[in-house]
């Protein structure tokens, strides 16, 4: 995801990029160039996957860090997990690690002081 200021992070569970359906040419344009990423930081990605999903495989999610800029997203792929929400402690804790690094903390009653 591009954006002027980069959001905190996007999770994708159970999902991302179907890269199976992209025509070529859509997965050329994917790729940013070092000199537009520094135009326009990313937004950093964590994609759950689980090991016996058939919607969304665990290579598709591994082949799908490239189009999201893979120094910008990191996989996680649960095992014994099929295609569906989180249901397990380690997934939300892979979550809340995930945002723990990402999200900035404001005091509002302190700006402007």
């Amino acid at each position: 995801f591009k954006r002027r200021m980069p959001l905190g992070g996007a999770i994708c569970i159970s999902g991302g990029i179907k890269t199976r359906d992209l025509p070529l040419t859509a997965k050329e344009n994917y790729v940013s160039s070092d000199e537009r990423q520094k135009q326009h930081p990313l937004t950093d990605v964590l994609i759950i996957a689980g090991s016996n999903d058939v919607e969304y495989p665990p290579n598709e999610a591994m082949e799908s860090r490239k189009f999201y800029s893979s120094s910008n997203v990191k996989v996680h792929v649960q095992k014994g997990k099929g295609h569906e929400m989180i249901k397990s402690r380690v997934e939300m804790q892979v979550i809340m690690e995930f945002l723990s690094k990402r999200l900035a903390r404001r005091m509002v009653s302190m700006e402007g002081l």
